[in-house]
């Protein structure tokens, strides 16, 4: 791997780290798993699908979290009755995504060490 393809990975790994978007649904997707693309992914399929059913309004928006790397958040919680279930699977996404970006902040930090 070139140095320049090194920068541009690392890069990458940084504009990533800046912030964490979470949102959780409830409702109902119907996504058609046949016949994918040779460059599509399943997951492809299941977004556009909840793009889709939102901006129709077949799906609730529960609960939402947005941070950003210097602290600031954003936080949603719909006053509707929200499941245990959905609000634990919330939880873990962020989570998640939150032990990612350490992981990627340290990945980093070890480069330039």
């Amino acid at each position: 791997m070139s140095i320049r393809n090194a920068f541009t990975k690392i890069g990458n790994a940084i504009s990533d780290l800046s912030s964490l978007h979470v949102q959780t649904y409830t409702g109902s997707v119907t996504v058609d798993m046949d016949n994918l693309g040779a460059n599509e992914h399943g997951m492809d399929k299941v977004r556009d699908a909840v793009e889709a059913a939102n901006a129709e309004g077949n799906i609730t928006l529960v609960a939402e979290a947005y941070y950003q790397f210097d602290g600031d958040s954003y936080n949603f919680l719909t006053s509707d009755d929200v499941s245990t279930k959905a609000l634990e699977m919330h939880t873990a996404a962020v989570e998640a995504g939150l032990k990612t970006r350490r992981g990627l902040a340290e990945l980093v930090k070890g480069v330039f060490d």
